[in-house]
Formats: structure tokens, C-alpha cells, sequence
């Protein structure tokens, strides 16, 4: 056997060394972190995490490095705040970077924006060591005004230079990643989400305290911009109108939650909306609802619409990158414009009254659910990224 030979062997025979690097520490970026490190195949791949203990604006959710740890998962805690500070983000950058070589990482696996930026910078700084980056929705879609979205563009095509792979959870994803990054480097992996055993509806109705007879809306989306919280709000608003014995409840948090609260009041609909607040167990309680509603502007793979057509709920959904990939209008629930809140209570009122329309859409979504999201196809794929960035 060649000098060369037996070292790619040596090397094929011991795990891939992977740092995967957050900031984004809750939501759908933790649950897709915990889905892979769950799956992932432990003899070939060692993951170990870099992340804040909790993140600045945990809105609820701090479970991370417990749930992490949990798994027997190597978790580094380096401090990284969501928004732009030079001296503080390059103070990350140089911690990630002597972390790197510390633990002589193969690969540094970034998500979302923050991450994404500190983590590329601190694995280019280091010698050898390979990136890849999962956006989870490219942030530069947040912004109507073409400067600002030019330069964030620009930002990411820089960062896409020092890349070594992209990983989109959605083809629409792909498609923006397509204008920024070379196509070379971009991998398709669907976003994929581990089984879970929703309550019924009469107990999930009895833990919320709504009544079994009432007309159900639920939305678990988080009081922040992306999530387009006024529009759902507003929404809520008209289908009490045309419905005003339908209750609504909204599982979460955020930074919007008292202007949004206040919109609620102004728009009379404050007294039928439940408000627990952020629930770990959010998606076994969606059996409650008789709609979910999902009316964020931008997306990698939402997975509580996904949870929402797991459970048997029928969504009515705002066209977004990602979102539109779930779900096929009029088949497997329903999409509206962006900003069109008239639409969206239209077609929330009447999934409350077409029960046969209701329970078509939520069966279709269920089996196509099932079919195109399996969470070990997802870890493989992964897995077969780090393996031809390392081995060749």
C-alpha cells in the first residue's frame, strides 16, 4: 500500500472532527441542531458545538446547552450576541479561532447569520479546516430597501469566497442561494423534523383552557419581525369579526410582545387570544387548533408548519421562501400574499366552516409530510458533505 493510501485509509477510519457554531440557540435552528446530532453517526462524525450558554434574546426558550449536553454532545460555551458589535464579534471570532486549533476541528459547520459570519472568519483563520454554513433563511430577505439588501447580499457573497459548501433546507432557499453563491458549493438537504405524539384534542383544549365546542386558531410564531406578528395579529382580528365565538391562542414569545399585545387591544380580538408565553411543548398541543396560521415573510424550512401538518391541522400559510415548498396551494393547505391579511381570514374563516375542505388538506399534508421529510436521509446527506470535504 502507497505512503498515500494508507493515509487515507488512517483517516477514513477515524470520526470527522466537526464544530458546529450558533448563536441562534432556539426556534427551528436549536431543532434542527438536535434532529442531526440525534442521527448522526456517532463512529463517523464527533460533533462538538460552540454557542452562547443562553442566547441574548432567549424569548423563553434557554434549554440549549442542557438539551446538548443531554445527548452526550461536547459543548463549548463562547459568548456571541445577535446583533453587529465589532469589538465583541471580534473578540467570538479570535475564541472560535484558538478553539479550533485547540480541538483541531476538520470542520466548522456555522448556522444562521451571526454564527455564520464570526465562525467562517475564525475557521479561515485556521489552516486546513473546512466550512460549511446552513443559512436557515438568508437574513438580507428581512429588508424591502435595496441598499440595505444589496449590501447584505455583497456580505454573503464575500463570506460564500471563504465557504466550502452551503447547505439550503429548501429549494426555494436554493434558488436565492443560487444569486449569492456558486453553484458548486450549494447542497440541497430538505429540513426534516424527529416524530412526535401530539395529545388529543380534547386534552390538549382542556391544558389550554379552551372549550371543546369553539372554533380554534393557533399560531406558535414568534414576536418578531420575521414572523410578520402584526399581519397575524390583524388577521386574528378579522376572522373574530366573522366569527367572534373563536378563540385563538398564541404560543410564544419575543422582542414585539408588548406592542403587539397592545395591537391586540386596539383591535378588540385581546380578550379571545390566549397567551401562554413560549411552551417546550408546543407542537403536542397544536391538536387543539382547527387552523394553524403561518404568516411569516421569510423561511429555510419552517418546522411548525411541519409539526402543524404532522398533527392533522390544516395551515393557511403566507408565501415565502420555504414555506412555499411545504405546502401546495388548495392541496395540502392554503397560501396568500405576503401582507394580504384580508385573504388570510378569508381563508381562515372558512376552514373553520368547511370542515370536508379542512380535513382534505390536513390528510394530504400529512402523507406528504411522511414522504418527502425522513430525518435519517437528512443526517446521511450531511454526513456524506463533511465526508467528501475531508476524504475527497
Amino acid at each position: 500500500m502507497s505512503d498515500g493510501a494508507a493515509l487515507s485509509a488512517l483517516m477514513s477510519s477515524r470520526p470527522i472532527r466537526v464544530l458546529h457554531v450558533m448563536e441562534a440557540t432556539i426556534g427551528g435552528t436549536k431543532r434542527h441542531l438536535l434532529d442531526l446530532v440525534e442521527s448522526i453517526d456517532k463512529d463517523a462524525i464527533q460533533i462538538e458545538i460552540a454557542s452562547p450558554r443562553v442566547r441574548s434574546d432567549p424569548h423563553g426558550d434557554t434549554s440549549f446547552f442542557s438539551d446538548m449536553t443531554a445527548l452526550g454532545v461536547v459543548v463549548h460555551e463562547i459568548p456571541m450576541v445577535r446583533s453587529i458589535r465589532p469589538i465583541a464579534d471580534l473578540r467570538t471570532t479570535l475564541a472560535l479561532a484558538r478553539l479550533i486549533r485547540r480541538r483541531r476541528h476538520q470542520v466548522v459547520h456555522t448556522h444562521s447569520t451571526k454564527a455564520g459570519l464570526v465562525g467562517r472568519l475564525a475557521a479561515f483563520a485556521c489552516s486546513g479546516t473546512r466550512t460549511v454554513h446552513t443559512p436557515h433563511g438568508f437574513y438580507f430577505l428581512n429588508f424591502s430597501r435595496l441598499v440595505v439588501r444589496s449590501v447584505l447580499r455583497w456580505q454573503e457573497r464575500v463570506l460564500g469566497w471563504i465557504t466550502s459548501r452551503v447547505i439550503v433546507l429548501s429549494k426555494g432557499e436554493r434558488t436565492v442561494a443560487a444569486g449569492v453563491i456558486s453553484l458548486r458549493k450549494l447542497r440541497y438537504i430538505p429540513n426534516t423534523f424527529d416524530s412526535f405524539d401530539p395529545v388529543s384534542r380534547a386534552e390538549a383544549r382542556d391544558r389550554l383552557g379552551l372549550p371543546e365546542d369553539a372554533g380554534v386558531v393557533v399560531t406558535t410564531a414568534r414576536f418578531t419581525a420575521q414572523k410578520a406578528p402584526f399581519d397575524v395579529a390583524e388577521t386574528f382580528a378579522l376572522v373574530h369579526r366573522l366569527h367572534p365565538e373563536t378563540r385563538f391562542v398564541w404560543m410564544n414569545e419575543g422582542e414585539l410582545k408588548d406592542a403587539v399585545e397592545a395591537r391586540l387591544r386596539t383591535l378588540g380580538v385581546e380578550a379571545a387570544t390566549i397567551r401562554p408565553g413560549y411552551l417546550s411543548d408546543a407542537r403536542e398541543l397544536l391538536t387543539a387548533a382547527d387552523v394553524y396560521v403561518h404568516l411569516a415573510r421569510w423561511e429555510g424550512a419552517p418546522y411548525s408548519v411541519m409539526e402543524a401538518m404532522t398533527a392533522g391541522v390544516p395551515v393557511v400559510a403566507a408565501r415565502a421562501v420555504g414555506t412555499e415548498d411545504l405546502i401546495e396551494d388548495g392541496v395540502t393547505g392554503i397560501l396568500v400574499d405576503q401582507g394580504d391579511v384580508s385573504a388570510a381570514a378569508s381563508a381562515v374563516a372558512r376552514l373553520l366552516t368547511d370542515l370536508g375542505e379542512a380535513r382534505t388538506l390536513s390528510r394530504n399534508a400529512r402523507k406528504a409530510i411522511v414522504v418527502h421529510h425522513n430525518r435519517d436521509a437528512m443526517a446521511r446527506a450531511t454526513e456524506q458533505v463533511y465526508r467528501e470535504l475531508v476524504l475527497g
